[in-house]
């Protein structure tokens, strides 16, 4: 163990194709991520190269490649089924699989003095509540009445805590996610809905990252960013997801791409 330092469970989804990511992810992490702290990297994946990684601080854990929406939705399910060897760990944080850290990050930028923290959507920002994609769905257990709620809306791409606290929000989740699934119900954004629901009923135990932790790498670039979401489509197909999250997909890509033209342009 670093310095008798914390011992944090970095948990990582790359099922399919998601398994490019990795190497990337891993470099950037050793590099920057919590130097002075016991990382310990909790791997879900189909991918057999990664499940015989022979690392002490590696542990590759076997998950079926699941058709979408399942491997994001159930992301929670995962974790909660895990939990007698995640309670090991002191902290757990969850990364999607195309993150890449560009600048040191430590435990007290993460949680400052609250047990959790949450990073704000980069998409929706400082926008105003009518404006938040939150389940409109009132039979859904993520359902969010705009009207009793004063937030942000925060991403499901980074997030973690005190491992009891995140467990127990795993738990939470999970239990929510399968009520919902057994009234035919999908929140709009599956599990980051749920995960903001959880967020705004306890908004008291986290910390809130500004967007530079979770920033889109297509998007109008920022100096400070400390973490940057890789586009997928420069690695995988996003076809998996259906034809609706495809074609979405890529006018956002295309609008993004739009946007730093302009920028440039006007500068």
């Amino acid at each position: 163990m670093k310095n008798n330092m914390g011992r944090v469970g970095i948990l990582y989804i790359c099922t399919g194709e998601y398994f490019k990511f990795w190497n990337e992810f891993y470099q950037s992490s050793e590099k920057y991520l919590l130097n002075n702290e016991d990382l310990h990297y909790f791997i879900f994946t189909d991918n057999e190269d990664l499940l015989n990684i022979q690392d002490s601080n590696i542990h590759p854990i076997w998950q079926d490649n699941l058709s979408w929406p399942y491997p994001t939705l159930y992301r929670f399910k995962f974790f909660f089924e895990q939990q007698e060897i995640l309670q090991q760990m002191d902290y757990l944080i969850f990364c999607n699989a195309n993150l890449f850290f560009k600048r040191s990050v430590n435990l007290n930028d993460l949680l400052s003095d609250k047990p959790m923290f949450a990073t704000a959507h980069p998409g929706y920002y400082n926008r105003k509540k009518e404006n938040l994609p939150y389940e409109k769905n009132k039979k859904s257990l993520a359902f969010i009445d705009k009207d009793n709620f004063e937030s942000q809306y925060v991403c499901g791409g980074f997030n973690g805590g005190k491992s009891e606290y995140f467990l127990n929000m795993a738990r939470k989740l999970h239990h929510n996610i399968e009520s919902d699934l057994k009234n035919n119900i999908v929140a709009i954004w599956h599990d980051e809905s749920h995960f903001n629901r959880y967020f705004n009923d306890n908004k008291n135990i986290f910390s809130i990252l500004p967007p530079i932790f979770c920033w889109p790498e297509n998007k109008i670039s920022h100096e400070n960013v400390f973490i940057t979401v890789q586009d997928k489509h420069k690695a995988m197909s996003v076809i998996h997801k259906g034809l609706f999250y495809t074609i979405k997909s890529y006018v956002w890509s295309l609008v993004y791409k739009l946007r730093i033209f302009l920028s440039r342009g006007a500068g």
